[in-house]
């Protein structure tokens, strides 16, 4: 009886208000954009799937491109000093916008953290290309693997995750595909401090008799993600899982 009532003491150790204040004290990864890391109290959480929903040229992309990069800033200036996967599924990647903006990371740190280069910035991100989703998914699984060979990754960015299940026409067979993804990436965040980083794209659905612009993938992926970004061509930012609940980001 004593055992069992020790193992029950042990359980209820661990209070919401300890769950608070652990996910407070617990390292971000600044966006670069003040206004959104205001709202997500710091910027994109580790052990979470944030999403980053917009139509395209609405900046989706180079926000993937800049976590890679804001990732890795030092610890002595205030961030992770991790490294970066990034999975690519539209062939899409330009190295050419990623040293620009690793140069431009570069010259915003140069006087606090003088061996910050753009060149190393970049051998800190881990390219990975997946133009179909048995690669994507092979990916995915193997990324346990690739945390152990690189503990100091801190982020993996999927951009686009829409973008090669929609290229499936068994809809069944992409839903089923889209679970058993969300369920390793769940899986990998209970198991190492890392953050997934995912772009979606908009779609219009027939809901009712009217057509709404909704995000892809559907409902219950929607609440399968912990935080929704959306993007604007105005350049503007919101946060929610549904449009219409969503709160405008105010710089």
């Amino acid at each position: 009886m004593a055992s069992s009532s020790n193992k029950l003491s042990n359980l209820l150790n661990n209070s919401c208000l300890d769950i608070l204040r652990r996910e407070n004290q617990s390292s971000k990864i600044t966006t670069g954009h003040k206004g959104l890391d205001r709202y997500l109290g710091g910027g994109i959480a580790l052990r979470k799937i944030t999403e980053l929903v917009g139509n395209s040229g609405t900046g989706k992309t180079k926000m993937c491109l800049q976590l890679c990069l804001n990732v890795q800033i030092p610890k002595s200036a205030g961030g992770l000093e991790g490294a970066a996967l990034f999975i690519d599924t539209r062939r899409d990647f330009h190295p050419d916008r990623l040293q620009e903006l690793a140069k431009d990371l570069e010259r915003q740190y140069k006087h606090r953290a003088p061996d910050f280069v753009a060149s190393k910035m970049l051998q800190n991100v881990h390219y990975v290309s997946c133009p179909n989703a048995a690669q994507l998914m092979a990916t995915v699984l193997s990324a346990r693997r690739d945390l152990i060979a690189h503990p100091n990754i801190k982020v993996i960015v999927i951009d686009s995750l829409a973008f090669s299940l929609r290229m499936l026409q068994d809809g069944a067979q992409s839903f089923e595909l889209l679970l058993e993804l969300l369920e390793s990436m769940r899986q990998l965040l209970r198991e190492h401090q890392v953050a997934w980083v995912v772009s979606n794209v908009l779609t219009n659905r027939c809901i009712g008799r009217r057509f709404h612009v909704v995000p892809a993938l559907g409902e219950t992926y929607s609440h399968m993600i912990n935080e929704r970004i959306w993007f604007s061509l105005s350049g503007q930012h919101s946060l929610g899982k549904l449009w219409k609940t969503s709160r405008l980001v105010k710089d």
